[in-house]
């Protein structure tokens, strides 16, 4: 799940996978590794994201999360990460959509 939160903070952010790069300061082909989940995620990587886009770290940290146990909480804070990338996802793709309409 966090690589898919990785994804969406790069293409909420309007850029592509070089200018991401860039950013973060790793390699377009680590930056797609990552995406497609092929890398593992680590605490320098997030760190490096949350710094070059000025989000906290525990926001990152948090579509991280699995439910280490059955308790309903966990189940809860998993299930409201999950709900959170889908709605990022479609504020990514309304604001595409909106960009094209202007620019056409």
């Amino acid at each position: 799940m966090l690589n898919e939160a990785l994804r969406l903070v790069r293409v909420f952010h309007d850029l592509n996978k070089t200018q991401t790069a860039d950013r973060v300061g790793l390699s377009k082909s680590y930056i797609t590794e990552l995406e497609r989940g092929d890398k593992k995620v680590t605490m320098e990587v997030l760190e490096k994201y949350a710094t070059a886009f000025s989000i906290p770290l525990s926001s990152l940290l948090f579509f991280a999360e699995q439910a280490a146990t059955s308790s309903p909480a966990e189940k809860t804070r998993t299930f409201v990460a999950g709900k959170t990338l889908k709605m990022l996802d479609w504020i990514a793709t309304v604001t595409a959509e909106r960009d094209e309409h202007e620019h056409a």
